[in-house]
């Protein structure tokens, strides 16, 4: 018995690629409930309504960037939403050496998918409040074994969008890292647009200042789990104070306050910060560290974050990756 992978589908203006040996090309949805039960009293979200202009942008697990425009999404979602909400299409796939143009024939597969949660997310663009939605490949001819594929998904009301995709290959799977919608943009869009205003208002001298140089670099692979410390290099003299945030923590048994300084930091010059790791790192795992995590929370010290030397401002905050190796 064969096995096959969903590898592409294509309909209902959403684009969705797996690791695979097929092509999935046009959908048909099967009729789901337009509301939930009665008695249901849990979150519900309706569909997006997007404009011209809006944009969301993806980060693959390898590193790379996609952009999508308004009414594409990674994978289709059967609105509205609600915990249980299970809807169906139906469709039909081709080998993946086989040309888009090809007369051969098409193996029909049916998608499954089921809101299953309602969770708190959090992505490189930002926090959500999203549903937890998991889809299921099957194919519908006994020569095939039944299983196609599995992935999840997370759309997010705030974001009009699929906020987070897991799918089996890390490669292909998808975290939004900027997006804009009407009214709304991303933290990391914000600080970008609010950044360019502030250069074309304001003196050099009022200019915050800002990281040049990571060690390790930022989206460094197979880092070594004996990292001894941490560098991050800004443009200009520094004031001295700092803040910093790391996930998953760098002591993860030190009290809340000290899991990732717990082995102690330094400023190696007035403009390098190293931060010194002794208990090592995990293996194959993906850290980030966070330039003044804490700005702008309703608790934030000012006097304790990263800011140039006499500059009224603090740095803005930002997130640096790498992940260790074996």
């Amino acid at each position: 018995m064969k096995k096959v992978r969903l590898i592409f589908f294509k309909g209902l203006r959403w684009i969705f690629p797996l690791f695979a040996s097929l092509f999935f090309f046009g959908c048909v949805p099967a009729p789901s409930l337009p509301t939930p039960p009665e008695n249901y009293r849990g979150p519900m979200v309706e569909g997006p309504v997007v404009q011209p202009g809006d944009y969301w942008v993806y980060q693959r697990g390898d590193g790379s960037k996609i952009k999508r425009g308004a009414g594409i999404m990674l994978s289709h979602v059967a609105f509205p939403l609600w915990l249980g909400k299970r809807w169906t299409d139906d469709g039909e796939a081709r080998m993946v050496d086989q040309p888009d143009t090809t007369k051969a024939f098409r193996t029909p597969v049916r998608i499954e998918c089921t809101a299953t949660q309602w969770q708190r997310i959090v992505v490189l663009a930002g926090t959500f409040e999203s549903f937890e939605c998991k889809c299921q490949c099957k194919t519908l001819l006994p020569q095939y074994a039944p299983d196609c594929g599995s992935w999840t998904v997370w759309y997010a009301a705030e974001a009009k969008n699929i906020i987070k995709m897991k799918t089996e290959s890390t490669a292909n799977s998808f975290e939004l890292v900027e997006y804009k919608v009407s009214g709304k943009v991303s933290a990391e869009q914000r600080k970008v647009e609010d950044e360019k205003a502030k250069l074309g208002q304001a003196d050099k001298a009022e200019i915050p200042a800002k990281v040049i140089r990571t060690v390790p670099a930022d989206g460094s692979d197979n880092v070594p789990t004996s990292l001894k410390e941490i560098v991050i290099v800004f443009d200009q003299p520094m004031g001295g104070a700092w803040n910093l945030g790391c996930s998953p923590s760098f002591y993860p048994d030190t009290p809340a306050g000290r899991r990732c300084s717990e082995g102690g930091t330094h400023w190696r010059d007035d403009r390098t910060f190293v931060v010194q790791l002794t208990t090592g790192l995990k293996p194959n795992q993906r850290y980030s560290f966070t330039i003044n995590s804490s700005v702008g929370l309703e608790k934030f010290d000012p006097g304790r974050a990263f800011r140039g030397l006499g500059q009224p401002k603090p740095v803005f905050p930002q997130r640096f990756f790498f992940t260790t190796g074996q």
